[in-house]
C-alpha cells in the first residue's frame, strides 16, 4: 500500500498515521491472530510500541536489545496464539535471523532496508502453524496475507 507524502522527512509520520487510521482499526476490529509487523526502523518501532501500549493492544515484541528469555517467552507465546500481534525490527532480522513461527498475516511497516529480507519474512508465513492441535485452533483454513506500507 503506498503511502503519500509531501516529503520524505514526512514518511514515517504518514505512515504511522495510515497505519493508526486504517491498518490498526481493522487489526483489532477483525481481532486477527498471527500477525508478524517487521518494521526496519528502530524509530519506527518505538512510535508503533507506544501506540499500541497507548490503545493497550496485546502484543509482543522481537528486538535486538531483548534478553533472549523475552524473545523466547514472546515467540512461544506469538506461535500458541496467546499473544496475537508481534513487532519484529529490521535490526533484529539483521543480527540474530530468527526464524519466527505462527505467523499468517505479515505487514511491513517500510520497505525493508535489505532486499533479501523481503522474501525471508514472507517465508516464515505458516511455519510452524503445521501441527494444528498443538495450537488448539484451526488456524489452516485462514488465507495468509502480506501488506507492505511504503
Amino acid at each position: 500500500q503506498r503511502v503519500a507524502c509531501q516529503a520524505v522527512s514526512d514518511a514515517g509520520t504518514n505512515r504511522l498515521r495510515y497505519f493508526t487510521d486504517h491498518v490498526l482499526p481493522k487489526l483489532i476490529r477483525l481481532k486477527q491472530k498471527h500477525t508478524l509487523i517487521y518494521i526496519p526502523s528502530y524509530f519506527d518501532f518505538i512510535a508503533v510500541r507506544n501506540l499500541f501500549l497507548k490503545r493497550e493492544t496485546d502484543f509482543v515484541s522481537v528486538t535486538e536489545y531483548a534478553r533472549v528469555s523475552e524473545v523466547s517467552r514472546g515467540r512461544a507465546r506469538f506461535l500458541q496464539g496467546r499473544k496475537s500481534i508481534m513487532l519484529y525490527t529490521g535490526r533484529a532480522h539483521f543480527f540474530l535471523r530468527h526464524k519466527i513461527k505462527g505467523a499468517r498475516h505479515v505487514i511491513f511497516f517500510g520497505v525493508p532496508e535489505y532486499d533479501e529480507f523481503y522474501p525471508a519474512v514472507v517465508n516464515m508465513l505458516n511455519e510452524g502453524l503445521t501441527n494444528v492441535e498443538d495450537i488448539g485452533e484451526d488456524v489452516s483454513r485462514t488465507p495468509m496475507s502480506c501488506l507492505s506500507l511504503f
